[in-house]
């Protein structure tokens, strides 16, 4: 069937969803290599000599090349697939500029290299999560604007009048993303001084994670969870109100990344309470997933795509719960600038939003190639990711964070500190490989041509 053939909303024309997942899958693999070498950097003295004082290896280049790696390889690829994929059949709109964006798919893996050769050569600005140059910053956001053309584009051309709650969180996360991301490659990067830019700065680091990873996370939590139960979601009006709650609250809450720093104290203390509200916005896709649930709990059990989708909100649950908490100024006081809030980050960008796509990929692999994937390796690589990132991760690193702020808070040299975090830090490290070893199974899963999700998937599109 050619491409003018297929009906409006069909699931992959062009091959654009594999493609970006395709893309992201790979920049997933080198992302967990750069984060496993991190940790040995940390290891102790003689994981050092033996990796080599090399400057492009360096712990402050291979760590910008981890985050850029995974934002804008992994995450940005695979949620972006999500939306070329989701807004099409909530619309029934094919979506526009099609050729373009097939185009665009490619040349937006070129800008993140481009910007992944800059980091490790040393070229980098003082922004968190976007540190890439201003050549690789033009080059992500001509792609991104494509993309944000044609996705929002589609929405607003559709006969759609009574949207789904996942095209409310698409367009936001996009349009947000838009303004956000200019404003930290220009402002930040080049215009506000000290603390002002600080204070801006804070609002991106937030907003990132906020405005784009969150709501599409959670539109592929609205959009999967009926589907796989199939029944329809517990609360409309809910999840409306906490995609209000997300627009609004989310943007203001970025200066609790500068507790006890330079910026106006008066903002440090606003931001306690904009961040608390933002417990509003879990809790609405909480109780929407454990309503929808009802009754439903055994199919975990059968369906991987389930699964890794339900481990995710758990995640979601500790660490939506875990930010609020650590946003109290007395908290504040013990966690700043330890490992807790690494921790912290991880189970957000990596427990939560890395799960739910997990979930998608599963789900959407028998839709696009037409086979399954191998459930043993499936099952490995959920249980494996699950018991190396929980326990030698998540919770090393959260108890290393600790005691970290124990020891900062007494009169002990600093040294004593770092000697009593090596463990952990050891741990962690034990941790990447066992991660990246789960990402091969994943990959061998969905390689295996396998039979699982073939049952529930609709080939003929």
């Amino acid at each position: 069937m050619s491409d003018a053939e297929k009906p409006p909303g069909s699931t992959d024309e062009l091959g654009l969803v594999k493609i970006h997942l395709v893309a992201g899958i790979c920049w997933l693999v080198v992302g967990m290599l750069f984060g496993t070498f991190m940790g040995y950097r940390l290891s102790g003295a003689g994981a050092s000599e033996w990796l080599g004082n090399y400057e492009f290896l360096s712990f402050g280049r291979i760590r910008m090349g981890h985050t850029h790696i995974v934002v804008y390889g992994w995450l940005v690829n695979g949620l972006t697939a999500f939306s070329y994929y989701a807004v099409p059949r909530l619309t029934g709109k094919r979506l526009m500029l099609r050729k373009l964006v097939l185009v665009n798919a490619f040349l937006y893996q070129v800008a993140v290299l481009v910007g992944l050769g800059a980091l490790i050569a040393g070229q980098a600005e003082g922004v968190e999560y976007t540190e890439a140059p201003w050549y690789a910053d033009i080059l992500i956001a001509g792609c991104f604007v494509i993309s944000v053309a044609s996705i929002i584009g589609t929405i607003l051309t559709s006969n759609v009048r009574a949207m789904y709650v996942s095209l409310w969180y698409i367009i936001l996360a996009f349009i947000f993303t838009t303004l956000n991301y200019v404003m930290s490659n220009t402002i930040v990067a080049h215009v506000a001084p000290g603390a002002a830019g600080a204070a801006l700065e804070g609002l991106w680091i937030h907003n990132l994670v906020g405005l784009f990873v969150t709501p599409l996370g959670a539109a592929i939590v609205y959009y999967m969870l009926p589907v796989i139960v199939k029944r329809p979601i517990a609360s409309h009006k809910l999840s409306l109100i906490g995609f209000w709650t997300l627009a609004f609250f989310y943007p203001l809450g970025g200066s609790h990344h500068f507790f006890y720093s330079p910026t106006p104290w008066w903002l440090q203390v606003i931001a306690v309470p904009l961040t608390f509200a933002l417990i509003f916005v879990v809790y609405t896709v909480v109780y929407n997933f454990f309503a929808t649930m009802k009754g439903q709990w055994k199919l975990i059990a059968k369906s991987i795509p389930l699964r890794f989708l339900a481990f995710g909100i758990i995640n979601y649950i500790i660490t939506c719960t875990q930010g609020p908490f650590h946003a109290l100024l007395s908290v504040q006081q013990v966690v700043h600038f330890t490992d807790w809030i690494v921790a912290h980050a991880h189970l957000a960008l990596f427990g939560v939003f890395s799960w739910w796509l997990f979930a998608f990929i599963y789900w959407i692999w028998p839709r696009i190639t037409g086979h399954g994937y191998s459930r043993a390796f499936a099952e490995w690589h959920f249980w494996i990711t699950l018991v190396a990132f929980w326990v030698l991760y998540y919770i090393a690193d959260t108890t290393a964070g600790l005691m970290q702020g124990m020891f900062w808070l007494t009169t002990l040299p600093l040294m004593n500190s770092i000697e009593a975090a090596e463990l952990f830090w050891a741990t962690r490290a034990i941790s990447g490989v066992l991660i990246v070893i789960g990402t091969i199974c994943f990959i061998i899963s969905l390689m295996k041509k396998g039979k699982e999700g073939m049952e529930v998937a609709d080939v003929r599109e």
